[in-house]
């Protein structure tokens, strides 16, 4: 009888695990604003550890491009443009469009049917106001996706963006709309690569990437922006009914030859401070700072 081979058991989060993850939470869910500087020992007494860390923490934040370190002055998180938004999902949609198409007659029904399963469990969650499941799906499908495509470079580019898909995906989740949206789209296009029609799934992955990159652009600068931001069909309705329906419509409508309505420009909206939340948090403003 041969032995049994040996299993690592899996390690728990660090303490620096635990204290990025609520840095990264704080930051996307807009608790901690752009321009906010991140006072380490604040932070340490907030969060009732020591200053190694958020030290720590705030490295991985940096390496990921959500807080910037300024010499002889401080961290503070980072403002990003509309650019930096729209440039981010332009690639996307370059990688994953493509990968798309190769992945298609690659990846297996059995893989789209478990990503499916993932996807109508996470649309329950959704139902019952919990999005993390729906984001863990969103990110499963893209990558898997990627994989299947079978091309070590355009994966490895990707696995180098992951941490900005997850950025920017974060700051479409935001807006209500987001999540339930985004998750019919994804059933919408898995359901169309199980019929063969990966014409029509590149397609609508092309039209989730644009409202994708609106949605962001509007979670992060405001629903101010909103109206300017999306094309008509994202604000009509936040449920998953709707939006379903929506879908479907856009499906069709890329299906038939049409092209999706273009994502409107408009002018980069400014940033509005959180007074509050510098307070609560013991944060100080660049005013503050400077004047300190």
């Amino acid at each position: 009888m041969s032995a049994r081979p040996t299993v690592e058991p899996i390690s728990p989060l660090t303490l620096v695990d635990r204290v990025h993850q609520r840095l990264w939470d704080w930051i996307l869910g807009g608790r901690l604003q752009p321009g906010d500087w991140l006072r380490i020992q604040e932070l340490a007494r907030t969060l009732k550890v020591s200053d190694t860390p958020i030290r720590e923490a705030l490295i991985r934040l940096q390496q990921s491009g959500l807080v910037e370190t300024l010499p002889h002055v401080g961290t503070r998180v980072r403002r990003f443009t509309r650019q930096d938004i729209e440039e981010s999902f332009d690639l996307r949609e370059a990688l994953e469009c493509y990968a798309l198409q190769h992945a298609a007659p690659r990846v297996s029904p059995a893989t789209l049917q478990r990503l499916r399963q993932q996807l109508k469990k996470a649309e329950i969650a959704l139902e019952e106001g919990n999005t993390a499941p729906a984001v863990a799906a969103d990110i499963e499908l893209h990558t898997a996706l990627i994989r299947a495509a079978g091309n070590a470079r355009i994966l490895a580019l990707y696995s180098t963006l992951l941490d900005q898909v997850r950025m920017f995906a974060g700051f479409g989740n935001r807006t209500p709309e987001g999540p339930r949206r985004f998750l019919v789209m994804h059933l919408r296009i898995v359901d169309l690569l199980l019929k063969g029609n990966s014409g029509g799934a590149a397609r609508l992955m092309r039209e989730h990437m644009q409202l994708a990159k609106a949605n962001a652009v509007r979670g992060y600068f405001g629903s101010s922006a909103a109206e300017r931001e999306q094309p008509r069909a994202v604000t009509q309705t936040a449920s998953i009914r709707e939006g379903r329906r929506v879908t479907e419509a856009g499906e069709a409508r890329v299906l038939d030859g049409r092209r999706p309505a273009p994502v409107r420009r408009t002018a980069t909206m400014a940033i509005g401070k959180t007074s509050c939340t510098r307070a609560r948090m013991g944060i100080l403003s660049r005013k503050e700072k400077d004047d300190g």
